[in-house]
């Protein structure tokens, strides 16, 4: 439909209306919808909200005979019933703005008109006031929620003390939804979706089969995310230090990676690239060179370069430990190269 009728879709509009009518064909009684970039300008808001849906006019008309017949629910009103933000840091400044009031703004454009928002109470005052009047112009319930999950936290296998904060966010989420669902969202359920949480590429422990090596894997892809990695290193090191493997994305300030993680006097850090992703031209890894001149400025950096070949580049870590070097492994600064890392090793 894109091509007959000469629409332009990028890639991840076409991803996401793919996924619609994938829920739509599958009767898809409730959908989690991720948004991709920001908020308010992204694919998925697209979506009505709960009380507007029935009525709103379809954008889909000219292609209604085609591939989007039936796409409101004949049997009653659909839409959208909670939205949810997270810990709000500065990412993609380039296409959400240079402050965290812009990028709280972008992001409270997914809120509805008279749709509850659940908000994660841990952010900065002027996101939390950024939202707040956005919410009030939409007239939607706005909750703000801070560690409300001590009596499920102990059930969670994630790894981070930001999962408290994440976890409260998805329980008073869980009670909106119960409203409409009505005793389909148990206790028993609840603690069984927390027990079998996985979170790839958040502080996750995994081995290199190649070379039989324990990583920990983290995409810390910007200075929120860095922070909390920090964190976790903080009880994670040891007194002999760590190695780290990074690669980045070319907009990012390594800075703001590395001040947050790094000890220069027990640290090493080797340098790489990621893949370059599929159908997103606009995604450029750090060129390793480049990225190895700016980590030195920080850190003490290998001045080996390997570059389009994360197991290589594992290869070179596991002869630190054939040195009879015991410092833990680290790979972090891009959920891409996050990517890299899964493929090698679901092989």
């Amino acid at each position: 439909m894109n091509e007959k009728y000469n629409i332009g879709c990028t890639e991840f509009e076409l991803l996401t209306i793919t996924a619609f009518k994938i829920f739509q064909l599958e009767k898809i009684e409730l959908a989690i919808i991720e948004v991709g970039v920001g908020g308010r300008l992204d694919a998925t808001n697209v979506l009505h909200p709960y009380n507007t849906a029935v009525d709103a006019p379809t954008k889909f008309e000219v292609f209604h005979d085609d591939v989007f017949d039936n796409v409101q629910d004949k049997k009653g009103p659909s839409g959208v019933i909670a939205s949810g933000i997270t810990k709000i840091g500065m990412d993609h400044e380039s296409l959400l703005g240079n402050t965290l009031s812009e990028i709280a703004f972008e992001k409270a454009g997914i809120i509805k008109d008279s749709v509850p928002c659940v908000v994660d109470n841990t952010n900065e005052p002027e996101v939390i006031d950024t939202i707040t009047k956005c919410a009030e112009k939409a007239h939607a319930p706005l909750y703000l929620v801070n560690d409300e999950s001590e009596q499920y936290m102990h059930l969670s296998p994630l790894a981070g003390d930001y999962q408290v904060q994440n976890l409260s966010i998805a329980l008073k989420i869980i009670s909106i939804i119960s409203t409409y669902f009505p005793g389909s969202i148990t206790r028993d359920t609840i603690e069984h979706g927390i027990a079998g949480a996985e979170w790839p590429g958040r502080l996750q422990k995994l081995t290199i089969p190649s070379v039989n090596l324990p990583i920990l894997l983290d995409g810390a892809h910007n200075e929120s995310a860095a922070i909390e990695l920090g964190k976790y290193l903080n009880s994670y090191r040891d007194d002999s230090g760590i190695i780290f493997v990074i690669a980045m994305t070319k907009s990012k300030s390594v800075e703001n990676l590395l001040k947050h993680i790094i000890i220069k006097s027990i640290d090493t850090v080797i340098v790489t690239n990621f893949s370059p992703p599929f159908n997103m031209p606009w995604v450029k890894s750090y060129d390793v060179e480049e990225l190895q001149k700016e980590a030195s400025k920080l850190a003490e950096v290998d001045p080996v370069v390997i570059k389009d070949d994360i197991d290589k580049v594992f290869h070179h870590v596991n002869q630190y430990r054939l040195k009879g070097d015991t410092r833990k492994i680290v790979v972090c600064g891009s959920l891409y190269l996050c990517g890299d890392v899964l493929r090698l090793v679901s092989g």
